[in-house]
């Protein structure tokens, strides 16, 4: 049975292609009425940005919509686990302002990856490049095709038709704009964002009938029993998985991840960076935990009637553009919220990881080729836009290649983790351990990737040879019409999977959860790096800078 399609009125048309046009219409501005004439104009905007706008930018960028769609499905599914990556978050900010971002603003360095450069070598500085732009160019068709699913199955536009529309949108403004488009058409988006979850989570409440009754109906449906203190990396949902494996991924993302490094630099002092980092944290605390919120109060409308069991629609991720759907079918204009929300925040996600990503691949692995000249800062600015164009086109791409390889908040993590690991221990070795020296530090980094990768790319292929699978919370269809039935009994007669022979399980490892990869990446980074280094003696103590090692660390 196919979902029946959303009819969009003028109200909804007026919402989405005002945010889209707003979009683009500030990235023609700053393309051409405002100076985007050197490299250090196109990635910081001079240094002269405020830190309201930057903080909120970077809040857009973390609420993609992976968040929109994943989280609440997250929930729906497994429970209100999510809610304590809320302690991840207040660990995050407090490193990132106190521990990294002095370091980084005390060398002011232009790339978090030219630090690297200066505690060990220009190698380092390029593998770890290497490793993010990795990281960056498969979490960006992710953030893509989320939107493009939202409006495949509430609108008749097709994912292959919205996909594109949507990249070239983006392309388009952070191309001509830089970072100044970006942190702008960020501080719009964001308010889009906000406005269509707020309308949602609002609606959808007074729908189940109040905050006492969705906090009834999630409880009795177990979505609230949270409190799983099992430490084992190969169960999903504990405490310790979300709170304390989710931290690496945070600090690879936001405290030393040059997306976010890189904006917080267009601010010229510390101070202002703080408070930036404080926006940030404070916005992302209450937004996640409306995120969480909107997952129980769609358990809570669909705990008798679930829409995947019964085959309403055909995978989790969908759950949410239904739901919206269904709630908000007699208030004109609030669907058009809800999916110019989730274009908003895609597009602010997309725009930052493009603009980064140009920077770091003129930065690292271009810059040395282009001889001194008059004209080398505007040629710089010309050769970013034009990777801008490129990153875009191959995004658009691989979108078509992820939609089977799980949920989208899983893939978020998962995909990323092989890479973001090792990276955050480059610098966990650079600032906290002043006897890594190069080689080391480089033999940690190629165990750490060769064994994420081995494990991430293990545990996709068995997800997608249905040779793995997650276990969801009970659900019910007690309440479905007797149509809906018949239809889930046809369709269960068709896809239902035989059992798995002993030779065909898994190996273990494959079965680790995905929300500890960047832990156990970054972990063993570290440690083959400092094993090679004392086995080999490279570093002489006498010799390291003080000032490449962290204040925590430096006495």
């Amino acid at each position: 049975m196919t979902m029946e399609k959303l009819v969009f009125g003028l109200t909804d048309y007026l919402l989405l292609g005002g945010l889209l046009g707003l979009s683009l219409l500030i990235g023609i501005y700053f393309g051409f009425f405002s100076k985007q004439n050197s490299a250090d104009e196109y990635l910081f905007g001079g240094k002269h940005m405020g830190y309201l706008p930057v903080g909120t930018s970077i809040i857009a960028s973390l609420l993609s919509g992976i968040t929109y769609l994943g989280v609440p499905t997250e929930v729906y599914l497994y429970g209100a686990f999510y809610a304590f990556t809320l302690i991840n978050t207040c660990i995050t900010g407090y490193l990132t302002a106190f521990v990294f971002m002095p370091l980084f603003y005390r060398l002011q360095v232009k790339s978090t990856y030219e630090y690297l450069e200066l505690r060990f070598s220009r190698r380092i500085r390029r593998f770890a490049s290497f490793l993010y732009i990795l990281s960056l160019m498969v979490y960006v068709p992710i953030i893509i095709y989320v939107p493009s699913l939202a409006f495949a199955q509430v609108t008749d536009l097709k994912l292959s038709v919205v996909a594109p529309i949507l990249c070239a949108i983006c392309i388009v403004y952070t191309a001509l704009g830089g970072v100044k488009a970006v942190v702008w058409t960020d501080f719009v988006q964001f308010f889009f964002a906000v406005g269509g979850l707020l309308a949602v989570l609002v609606l959808g409440v007074i729908s189940a009938g109040g905050l006492s009754a969705v906090w009834q109906v999630s409880r009795d449906g177990q979505r609230l029993d949270i409190f799983n203190m099992d430490p084992s990396p190969f169960v999903r949902n504990t405490f310790w998985a979300m709170s304390f494996g989710t931290v690496f991924s945070s600090l690879s993302h936001s405290a030393v991840g040059q997306k976010f490094i890189q904006r917080y630099l267009t601010i010229d002092n510390l101070t202002d960076i703080k408070k930036a980092v404080l926006i940030k944290t404070i916005g992302t605390l209450v937004l996640d935990a409306g995120c969480v919120y909107c997952g129980l109060v769609i358990y809570a409308r669909y705990f008798n009637c679930d829409p995947i069991e019964s085959k309403i629609v055909e995978r989790g991720d969908q759950i949410v553009p239904y739901y919206v759907m269904d709630i908000t079918k007699n208030f004109p204009g609030l669907s058009g919220m809800f999916l110019a929300g989730i274009a908003g925040s895609a597009l602010s996600t997309m725009s930052a990881s493009i603009n980064t990503l140009s920077g770091i691949i003129y930065e690292d692995f271009i810059e040395q080729w282009i001889p001194e000249s008059p004209t080398k800062d505007a040629n710089a600015a010309n050769i970013m836009k034009l990777s801008s164009v490129i990153i875009g086109v191959v995004s658009i791409g691989l979108i078509f290649v992820i939609e089977h390889l799980g949920t989208v908040l899983e893939l978020s993590y998962s995909v990323r983790g092989a890479a973001d690991g090792p990276l955050l221990g480059f610098f966990f070795l650079g600032m906290f351990c002043p006897w890594a020296g190069e080689r080391g530090t480089l033999t940690g980094g190629c165990v750490g990737l060769l064994f994420m990768l081995w494990v991430s790319a293990g545990s996709k292929w068995h997800i997608m040879n249905n040779r793995m699978r997650t276990p969801h919370l009970p659900t019910s269809v007690e309440n479905c019409s007797s149509e809906l039935m018949m239809n889930r009994s046809l369709e269960i007669q068709t896809t239902t999977l035989a059992p798995l022979s002993p030779d065909e399980e898994p190996m273990l490892l494959f079965k680790m959860t995905f929300l500890y990869f960047a832990f156990f990446g970054s972990i063993i980074t570290v440690v083959a790096g400092l094993i090679t280094s004392f086995a080999i003696g490279e570093v002489d103590l006498a010799k390291v800078n003080p000032e490449h090692i962290s204040p925590f660390f430096r006495r």
